[in-house]
């Protein structure tokens, strides 16, 4: 079958155990976007001078594109920076040159997870000789806008069960042509919200060997494992016993929350029980909690007796603690990028 490229897994994530069906669990971080101001107008024009200046000199190790960014980003120009191999991996993303004042200076969209240890650290020492150490110290004193966290529960699909996040309402169903199905729990704009998408793990050595073409892959083994992704996308503020509001400095990144917290996920049977007690008419094809409630909502208001109905069905799928424990290996990389000088 033909599958899209992004519905593609290649690279092994941190083991983070089992959940309480027996799905193995591994968890990582996907994208962080780091922000940080430049001390003086010194320290802005050489780093700008070094950033317009990147791909002068050639080298093998990585490729460099420039990019005018278009009307209503909130800077104008950027860099990429791409893995060489057979089909490239954007490593990191730098924005500068912001459109209002409020903005920060400088924008890092990192990749960690096309890198293992060492290459994200080659990575870093490489920047240093690139742009200097201005560039990195720039980076560890920088803070997080998001941060995604994400947690792949193996030899699981999207309609083994029910999907909602706490206190969110708006939620997406998504299934592209050529891809596989996800939904979006909460609203891109909060403050986090949780995206469910399927997806297939192959090993990078044999997705090297399959034939693909724009961005699409032909995919013919059905033994590919198959996975669920639970990624968390977070804007973190430091923790409540601190500054309201104030945001996550990189150094402090080992204190984030838990995000996985707010997701509550249900067993299958529950619209056949709401049907059962007649709640709801028929069996609705959603795996959707909030669309499930809406439509409920349209026969009569949900009291406490249909809600009774909904807890119920609430299961104990995931340990979220035990899952948490892992996130101070997940982020040993960003670590050693805080403590670069």
């Amino acid at each position: 079958m033909l599958l899209n490229i992004k519905n593609i897994e290649t690279r092994p994530s941190i083991n983070a155990g089992k959940s309480f069906h027996k799905h193995e669990l591994k968890m990582r971080i996907d994208k962080v976007t780091l922000v940080s101001n430049f001390l003086d107008k010194n320290e802005k024009n050489k780093i700008y001078l070094e950033l317009r200046n990147c791909n002068k000199s050639q080298d093998n190790i990585y490729t460099i594109t420039h990019t005018k960014l278009k009307e209503g980003h909130p800077y104008k120009k950027a860099i990429n920076i791409f893995s060489r191999e057979k089909i490239p991996a954007l490593l990191l993303h730098i924005a500068y040159s912001p459109v209002n004042k409020n903005t920060g200076s400088i924008r890092f969209d990192f990749r960690p997870q096309h890198v293992n240890d060492n290459q994200f650290k080659e990575l870093i020492r490489w920047m240093e000789s690139k742009f200097g150490s201005t560039m990195i110290k720039t980076i560890t004193r920088s803070w997080i806008t998001q941060i995604d966290v994400a947690l792949d529960m193996y030899d699981c699909k999207l309609k083994d069960y029910l999907w909602s996040l706490k206190n969110a309402s708006a939620s997406e169903y998504f299934h592209h042509k050529y891809g596989l199905p996800g939904l979006r729990l909460g609203s891109i704009r909060s403050k986090i919200n949780i995206l469910c998408y399927e997806k297939i793990y192959i090993r990078r050595g044999e997705f090297y060997s399959l034939q693909s073409e724009n961005g699409l892959m032909e995919v013919t083994n059905k033994n590919h494992k198959h996975l669920l992704r639970i990624e968390a996308r977070v804007k973190p503020k430091i923790a409540s016993n601190k500054i309201k509001g104030k945001s996550l400095l990189l150094k402090e990144i080992s204190s984030m929350d838990n995000p996985f917290l707010r997701l509550v996920i249900y067993s299958n049977q529950m619209q056949g029980e709401l049907i059962k007690k007649n709640y709801l008419r028929y069996k609705l094809k959603t795996n959707d909690v909030s669309v499930i409630k809406k439509k409920m909502k349209k026969r009569s208001k949900l009291s406490r007796h249909s809600l009774a109905v909904i807890e119920q069905n609430e299961i104990d799928l995931i340990d979220r603690d035990n899952v948490w424990e892992k996130w101070k290996l997940c982020i040993r990389r960003l670590e050693y990028l805080s403590q670069e000088c």
